[in-house]
């Protein structure tokens, strides 16, 4: 049996333990502020520090995440991929947010056929086969996506039978909740990049009555689905949601993602996750918190918080 590794972009939110468990490797995004470029590997001892370098008290928005182009995911992958196994299937971020996708499937063509000299040279024969694989979501949604192809493919699984079912069945069931904590930073970052998610209004609104949204991520479409009297009381309104769709049996698999730009002991500290945590595992469905990659925390502010679960006829949010 041919040798098959498993990659994903950094904006997929899967706690480090998980993905070693799952031999899940990560491809870069640069982090470009100023004049200045660094990567984002999700390394979560780094993240509190990038949290603070970038996020917190920061209004300017200098910071952005860019993708890797063809190029440079070719050398990524020569360097790192082609002579350690015979193929790789690559998860990325969803394509409606990132041009990593469209980068990557330019890449399959130059990879394969500049892989055959390295491949030679470290004993394996045949051409290396890449397989790029669009999530459709982001961050904890993306890494839902990612831990059950991951499983798929580890256990025998073809690359056309995993992206199959990510096309198929898996990306269409992700569902992702934020709440962001930083109405102005949200704002100003959303007017950059031209979106509607929230106006001036809204905005005026909110800071006024100390109101968070509640956004709701499915299918590629964005919308806020309620408001919360402030940013702890929409991640405990989340948290209780995820709980009853859990005792409802509502999720398509045993799992659900959370993550947060900021410490995760204040979320571990919240009776609303103390509770999810008991649900779900008395329903033998695995709660995941990790830290919020970078790229995606750059978009909605520090202390933002996420949820996914993956379901196709979930209980409607309260």
């Amino acid at each position: 049996m041919q040798e098959t590794a498993i990659l994903a972009d950094a904006a997929c939110d899967l706690p480090r333990d998980v993905m070693a468990a799952l031999k899940i490797h990560t491809i870069p995004f640069r982090i470009r502020a100023g004049e200045q470029f660094v990567a984002d590997t999700r390394d979560e001892d780094a993240l509190p520090r990038l949290y603070q370098q970038y996020l917190v008290g920061r209004q300017d928005h200098y910071a952005e995440s860019v993708p890797m182009v063809e190029r440079e995911l070719e050398e990524h992958l020569l360097r790192n991929v082609v002579a350690q196994c015979d193929r790789a299937i690559l998860f990325t971020i969803a394509s409606t947010r990132s041009k990593l996708y469209a980068h990557a499937s330019g890449a399959v063509i130059g990879t394969v056929a500049r892989s055959v000299r390295l491949r030679r040279e470290a004993g394996r024969s045949g051409l290396f086969d890449l397989t790029v694989v669009d999530t459709g979501a982001i961050g904890p949604g993306q890494a839902l996506v990612v831990r059950e192809a991951a499983r798929m493919a580890l256990a025998g699984a073809s690359p056309q039978a995993v992206r199959e079912a990510v096309e198929t069945r898996l990306r269409d069931a992700a569902h992702m909740f934020l709440v962001p904590d930083e109405l102005l930073y949200l704002y100003t970052r959303a007017r950059q990049k031209g979106e509607g998610s929230i106006t001036w209004g809204r905005y005026m609104m909110g800071s006024a009555f100390n109101l968070r949204p509640v956004v709701h991520m499915h299918q590629g479409q964005t919308e806020a689905i309620a408001r919360a009297r402030g940013s702890e009381e929409g991640r405990r309104r989340v948290m209780q949601h995820a709980e009853q769709c859990v005792r409802a049996g509502d999720l398509l698999v045993p799992a659900i993602s959370a993550c947060y730009a900021g410490p995760l002991d204040e979320v571990r500290a919240m009776p609303a996750y103390q509770s999810l945590a008991r649900t779900a595992h008395s329903h033998g469905v695995e709660l995941m918190l990790a830290p919020m990659s970078l790229t995606v925390a750059l978009n909605v502010g520090a202390r933002a918080f996420g949820l996914s679960y993956l379901a196709e006829s979930p209980t409607p949010f309260a």
